[in-house]
């Protein structure tokens, strides 16, 4: 039991009027990655080497927790923030890294022989968390071959983080982290590219989300949704209400209040969904780094917010993504995001069993076309007993 010498709701309203705006980085500064070269990367010939530049981030990182707690002598331990940093950065930045690893063998193919190729684009990217990550130190990727096809290519990639902490732990970490022993793989997956293709068919479902949510969507602009939480979990809102984006990177993303809609409807026919585009433009030349952000998008909060749904949000033990797959459906250029129009994750969760979840979502354009899909499972237990605030002035 989490007990205040004060209300606690005094304490809440110290902790929101500690609320205040962070800097936040846009796609380069916070997607950059360094080729490391061969004589420090030492994997062969076959295997290209990049380090991430700046931390992951870490969900309620920004969230005043110390205000809220500045009265007790034993602050409870923060266990609903998660285990780790945001598994999204790593997934995108593995993507990020085999895109540009290749990229480079494109741009060295076209120089060598004068016959320059559609660039390849992301077509899926399958991956499965291991360890959890820290933010005080990179990501190093190992970029290896698995198939170069005509239309089609394969590359796997390994991250791991060196065993130490970098010496600039708040970033950006210097190239000499690169020759740091490493750790486990915390993270692995492999990831797919197509070269944009004429088909005999484009078909999808002839309802749109933007059509099929209208009576919603209609209700404001897209901007006056409530920021997606730091951490979507019932406790945490409860206790910094309206806290904003903190410095989430690279997107904005806006939580539409779905609650009338799922109201009356079973776990399995709720649907969220999530408003979003580039907080800074991204160069429309650059398609990958297009499609790794709507993958980075993709895994925020989707496993806790169905921890609220069936009754764990004040009861939360462990939410953990555990493989992540995405998918796109379309040529590559479906996928650039013009900073002006918005796009919409349509997020549904149709399975929950032994102790694993399973989510699901489509990501639809500005214009309405379904562009890309997500699978994920996941662990999700609840805690051995829900948390209960108790007060003198309650």
């Amino acid at each position: 039991m989490v007990e205040f010498k004060g209300s606690f709701v005094e304490a809440r309203a110290k902790a929101i009027a500690a609320y205040r705006e962070w800097p936040r980085m846009g796609f380069n500064e916070f997607m950059e990655l360094v080729h490391i070269p061969e004589e420090v990367c030492k994997r062969g010939q076959e295997v290209k080497c990049f380090m991430s530049r700046q931390p992951a981030w870490i969900p309620g990182n920004e969230l005043p927790w110390k205000v809220l707690f500045e009265n007790l002598k034993k602050p409870p331990r923060r266990r609903h923030t998660g285990l780790g940093v945001f598994g999204g950065c790593v997934y995108a930045q593995a993507s990020l890294a085999a895109a540009r690893a290749v990229e480079e063998e494109e741009r060295q193919q076209a120089a060598a022989s004068g016959n320059i190729k559609s660039m390849p684009g992301i077509h899926s990217i399958q991956g499965i968390f291991t360890i959890p990550g820290v933010n005080d130190r990179p990501f190093v990727f190992d970029v290896s071959k698995i198939i170069t096809a005509r239309t089609f290519l394969g590359r796997r990639v390994d991250a791991r983080q060196p065993k130490q902490p970098s010496s600039n732990p708040t970033g950006p970490f210097p190239n000499s982290d690169a020759n740091l022993p490493l750790n486990d793989i915390c993270f692995s997956s492999i990831t797919t590219f197509k070269r944009p293709t004429e088909g005999a068919d484009d078909i999808q479902s002839p309802i749109s989300a933007q059509q099929r949510y209208a009576s919603i969507l209609s209700q404001r602009a897209p901007d006056q949704w409530e920021p997606a939480p730091q951490s979507d979990i019932d406790t945490i809102t409860y206790l910094f209400p309206g806290a904003g984006h903190g410095a989430f990177p690279i997107l904005d993303m806006y939580k539409v209040d779905m609650s009338a809609y799922n109201e009356d409807k079973e776990v399995t026919d709720r649907r969220q969904l999530i408003l979003y585009r580039p907080l800074n433009p991204i160069s429309k030349d650059d398609i990958n780094g297009h499609i790794v952000c709507h993958a980075f998008e993709a895994d925020r909060n989707g496993i806790i917010m169905l921890g609220n749904h069936i009754g764990y949000g004040f009861n939360m033990g462990i939410a953990a993504s555990l493989s992540y797959s995405f998918y796109v459906h379309t040529n590559p250029e479906d996928a650039v995001m013009d900073g002006v129009g918005w796009w919409i994750q349509e997020i549904n969760w149709p399975r929950v069993s032994a102790g694993r979840c399973m989510m699901e979502c489509k990501i639809w354009s500005p214009e309405g076309k379904h562009v890309a899909s997500v699978y994920q499972d996941g662990m999700i237990v609840p805690w051995k007993g829900p948390i209960a605030v108790k007060s003198s002035k309650m």
